[in-house]
């Protein structure tokens, strides 16, 4: 998948024949094994002699400064000897991961095409034209580049080689470009015929080619446990799947479209790819509800950029400003680069520090998270630094079934005391991975405690992070905490029986709702604390309850039954084999740990767990919500916490109970009859309170004479709308003149209410903004009646003075 962050094609995909999001990609790697000279036959063998594509239309590539590299191609490969072994600078053959780490020069092979893809300048190999293709690239990764610049020799030299078999598919099908191979014609042909527009191979085709990118980027992706959301990887798919729309509406494709096209896909690459058709449905109701919802807000998104691109055209700019990008983005859901590819389509630009600006205030309490992180880093590297200079070079020994035990310091350092940072022969420790959190604990040395705030990997060597218990006779027990010295171990038991219950429930959470929702269901990220399991799954709707408590109930039936946990070591192959499930983005050794309940579960897992699933005692979900498009989200505890909850919920039952005078089972049609009750009352006392304030009487208020206009006033202070209302209104039948003005706090504003009768010609709408504004509030209305407000601290006496004073004005 490349469409973010340094190799990034996304804004090439469609305008050229071989940029894709999405592409399978061919090699052959080695670390540390066999180097240049062995990468360069091999590529040269395959290519000649497997695929037998002609020498003569050949061309190889390398860096300026790799001599090793040009004289073993004219030695594998002679016949490129005539000027077909050329050297490029590091712009085109140098690779490296960043500003440091490992690097090392290219060699690529390029296929000439022929003169029908070009003869003019650009027609020439790393040119702009169609006609030279790259196909192989070998990556010779053999130098470290350090921070201070100064590049050295790396101790194992390796091997990364990229071949995409897109481009290989065109070269050997003579191809106009990849679109048109075997790999795309038939997603290309569906999206003619939703279109009902042919599809042409030059620039009247980009909608066709994109489409049929972006379906594959995306049908794989979700397969492989993707959801759709606005951070990470998942903005990454909304950004192609948002794409793809836009262009479906270019080709006046109405409604939802993608997920019409999965079917296609799943009958070309299927077979190969079993996943994207296990899971087909799932993939297709994820792909339809987005669009769905994107197609909600694209018409209005493009009608305001057309709206932006007209006013842009009057003026005579050629820019569009970065806040109007950020309305797009905010508002309707317009990716960035896709109010840039719709600019440049109209020759506008987009102000993108504008933009930027726009989004900093939208992005303070992600970048106060990025800083905890990058700081957790920086102290991690700092632990490490202190602890190499006593070195250490052998990995930690895990013995995960002791909660406590004896082990040897093999580095110590002060960071300052009384914190301390400790590596150990061995440990008890668990330390964060696969979604569960490090264990807590203690470390003894000589009968001073150290405080295991924290626990952490680095290559293998697990660091202990904590304080010394007391500061005092921490410097005299340091002493003690050298090299060698022996030190006691112990983990908090109750903590990591937590943890262990929370985990093995969560391997029957998964099970699960396998079982109750289908199998498209796969694990796409987990937390397990002491307090809670967070489980996100794939699952294109929100569960329904009765779906919830289904799960609620058979993950508590099968803890009932109490089967043993059974875990063994096995190869990574056998494992898959025997139908144990990966976690999607987790990263397995070749010996792998198999975690299996019975026949109802069997995952890869290197965490802790319960001996046997009884252990757990209940469990109960407390959230189930979505956290992307087609990623759902439960959270659920157990054991301890779970008892709490349930006993809390008894007592207040219990209590329930003895207030309303009603058995448990009863509860639900006591509280709905109450309910009912309190509705009727409710709108018994408004409709007494709206009698007493409209009669004719006196009863509520005071009154002044102003002239032949009787001013009649009151502060009602909290208040329901209705009641006011209902009070001013009630001056509309008064044969007389009269004018009502009332103030009340509604919903915490001071709200004015004014109403005059039949008789009163002056304009009570117009005289209510004016008085209303004078005194720094906002009104108006119609000539009998109108609403407005007042700041807080302006009083009530001061507002009916202000009408009097006004009232006077007019009579006069």
């Amino acid at each position: 998948m490349r469409a973010g962050g340094k190799h990034n094609d996304l804004e090439n995909v469609g305008r050229t024949g071989r940029h894709h999001t999405f592409f399978e990609m061919l090699g052959n790697f080695s670390f540390g094994d066999y180097f240049k000279e062995e990468a360069i036959k091999y590529c040269w063998d395959w290519v000649t002699e497997w695929i037998k594509l002609p020498g003569d239309r050949l061309y190889a590539t390398v860096y300026e400064e790799d001599d090793e590299a040009f004289a073993l191609w004219e030695k594998i490969a002679p016949e490129l000897k005539n000027g077909r072994i050329l050297r490029f600078d590091k712009k085109e053959n140098y690779w490296s991961m960043g500003d440091v780490g490992p690097c090392g020069p290219c060699s690529e092979m390029h296929f000439d095409r022929g003169e029908r893809f070009g003869t003019g300048p650009e027609a020439v190999v790393n040119g702009e034209s169609e006609r030279f293709v790259e196909i192989w690239n070998l990556v010779f990764m053999q130098f470290d580049q350090k921070p201070d610049g100064t590049v050295v020799p790396l101790p194992k030299p390796s091997v990364d080689t990229g071949a995409g078999l897109e481009r290989i598919a065109c070269v050997m099908q003579d191809a106009e470009s990849n679109y048109e191979t075997d790999l795309f014609t038939r997603i290309i042909d569906t999206v003619s015929e939703l279109s009902g527009k042919r599809y042409y191979t030059d620039g009247r085709g980009v909608s066709h080619r994109v489409i049929a990118d972006h379906v594959r980027a995306l049908t794989f992706c979700i397969a492989d446990g993707g959801g759709l959301s606005n951070e990470k990887q998942g903005y990454v798919l909304r950004r192609i799947l948002r794409r793809a729309a836009r262009h479906g509406r270019l080709l006046e494709i109405d409604g939802p479209f993608i997920y019409k096209l999965v079917p296609t896909l799943v009958d070309l690459m299927g077979d190969v790819y079993p996943e994207i058709k296990d899971r087909r449905e799932h993939i297709e109701n994820v792909i339809r509800i987005e669009e769905e919802s994107f197609g909600r807000t694209l018409d209005g998104g493009l009608q305001l950029f057309d709206g932006i691109v007209g006013k842009l055209e009057e003026s005579g700019k050629k820019q569009i400003p970065g806040e109007d990008i950020f309305r797009l983005y905010d508002t309707y859901g317009f990716p960035v680069d896709l109010t840039r590819v719709m600019a440049e389509e109209r020759d506008l630009t987009i102000d993108m520090p504008g933009f930027d600006q726009a989004m900093v205030r939208h992005q303070e309490l992600s970048r106060t998270g990025v800083g905890f992180q990058d700081n957790r880093v920086q102290e991690h590297a700092r632990f490490i630094d202190a602890l190499k200079e006593q070195g250490f070079d052998q990995p930690t020994e895990f013995h995960r079934h002791n909660l406590s035990l004896t082990a040897r310091v093999v580095s110590v350092s002060a960071m300052p005391l009384p914190d301390v940072a400790l590596v150990l022969d061995r440990t008890t420790f668990y330390v964060e991975a696969g979604g569960q959190v490090s264990d807590k604990g203690r470390i003894v040395v000589n009968g001073h405690i150290i405080i295991v705030d924290e626990v952490f990997n680095h290559q293998g060597v697990i660091i202990h992070a904590g304080r010394f218990e007391s500061e005092l006779g921490a410097s005299k027990a340091f002493e003690k905490l050298r090299p060698g010295a022996e030190v006691q171990v112990t983990i908090d038991s109750g903590y990591r029986w937590d943890i262990m219950r929370n985990h093995t429930a969560t391997h029957l959470l998964h099970a699960s709702l396998r079982t109750v929702l289908g199998e498209h269901v796969y694990q796409s990220g987990s937390y397990v604390g002491p307090d809670k399991l967070r489980f996100d799954f794939s699952h294109f709707k929100p569960m329904a309850p009765e779906e919830i408590t289904e799960v609620e109930r058979m993950v508590n039936e099968k803890i009932l039954e109490g089967e043993d946990v059974h875990i063994a070591e096995d190869s990574l192959e056998n494992a898959r084999k025997s139908g144990a499930m990966a976690i999607f983005g987790e990263k397995y050794e070749s010996k792998v740990r198999v975690v299996s309940i019975g026949d109802f579960s069997k995952e890869l897992c290197g965490g802790t767990h319960v001996q046997n699933i009884s252990q757990i005692g209940p469990f109960l979900i407390t959230l189930e919500t979505g956290i992307a498009s087609g990623i759902r989200r439960i959270e659920a505890i157990t054991g301890r916490k779970a008892l709490k909850m349930m006993l809390s919920h008894k007592h207040l039952l219990e209590q329930i109970e003895d207030h309303l005078n009603r058995p448990v089972d009863e509860l639900v049609d006591a509280v709905r009859e109450n309910s009912r009750k309190l509705l009727e009352l409710q709108k018994e006392i408004k409709k007494l309170k709206a009698e007493r304030f409209t009669g004719n009487a006196v009863s509520v208020g005071q009154e002044k004479k102003i002239g032949p206009i009787t001013l009649r006033f009151h502060d009602f202070g909290e208040v329901e709308p209705d009641e006011m209302s209902g009070w001013v209104d009630s001056v509309k039948g008064v044969s007389y003149p009269m004018v009502c003005i009332a103030l009340g706090a509604i919903n915490g504003k001071k709200t004015c209410m004014s109403a005059a009768s039949s008789t009163v010609k002056a304009h009570i709408g117009n005289l209510s903004q004016e008085v209303l504004q004078n005194l720094g509030g906002q009104g108006g209305g119609r000539p009998n009646f109108a609403r407005g407000s007042v700041p807080s601290e302006v009083d009530s006496e001061a507002v009916f003075s202000a009408f009097e004073e006004k009232l006077k004005e007019y009579v006069a």
